[in-house]
C-alpha cells in the first residue's frame, strides 16, 4: 500500500528555525544554534527525514539549555532573597 508523505512547507519551517537560531545565538546557546544550522540545511534540500532528525536533536539541545537557564534563574532568586544584589 502506497502511503503519501505529508506536505511540508519547508520555507515556513526554515523561517521559524532561522528565527530560533537567531534567538539562541543571542543568548549564547551554541549547540542549539548549531542544530538550527543543520536543520536549515535540510530545509533547503527539502529533506523530510533530515528535518525530523534535526528536530529531534534540536529538542534535545533545547531541553539541556532550558535546564541550565532554569538553574541560573534559581540561583539568581536565591541571591536576591538573601538580600544580595545582581550587577546590571
Amino acid at each position: 500500500m502506497y502511503r503519501e508523505q505529508p506536505i511540508v512547507d519547508f520555507e515556513s519551517v526554515d523561517a521559524h528555525v532561522h528565527q530560533f537560531k537567531g534567538s539562541s545565538s543571542s543568548i549564547g546557546a551554541k549547540r542549539v544554534q548549531k542544530a538550527c544550522i543543520a536543520f536549515r540545511h535540510y530545509c533547503e534540500e527539502q529533506n523530510v527525514e533530515g528535518c525530523i532528525k534535526c528536530l529531534q536533536q534540536l529538542r534535545h539541545e533545547y531541553s539541556l539549555e532550558k535546564t541550565k537557564l532554569e538553574y541560573m534563574f534559581q540561583l539568581e532568586r536565591q541571591i536576591l532573597s538573601a538580600a544580595g544584589s545582581i550587577p546590571m
